[in-house]
């Protein structure tokens, strides 16, 4: 499993971080983990802007990457990243495509 799967779920349960953001952290960290654990500063010099930094700064201490996988293991839900081989190849073709899916079963 990518070590970074954790944290995608953790962007992705903050209002207003979708598919560009976490592409421009995840460039700009070289993964999202790095991200994740930046200081207000880094992810301002990282390009996000005052709305993007708020609302960080508001969820990221009241989210768990770790519960949110543990929850998510607990329920059989697969998680695939926009990054991902198996991620549906026609979905990604699609203007402002989901970066995380969630998904269970086959």
């Amino acid at each position: 499993m990518n070590s970074d799967i954790k944290y995608w779920v953790g962007f992705n349960n903050i209002p207003g971080i979708g598919r560009v953001r976490l592409a421009q952290l995840e460039s700009y960290f070289n993964g999202l983990e790095a991200a994740w654990k930046a200081s207000p500063g880094e992810l301002k010099r990282a390009g996000l802007d005052s709305v993007a930094l708020r609302a960080i700064g508001q969820w990221r201490d009241k989210i768990s990457p770790d519960d949110e996988m543990a929850k998510l293991q607990k329920h059989h839900i697969q998680v695939l990243t926009c990054n991902d081989s198996t991620y549906p190849r026609r979905l990604k073709e699609i203007y402002d495509y989901p970066p995380v899916l969630y998904v269970r079963g086959a």
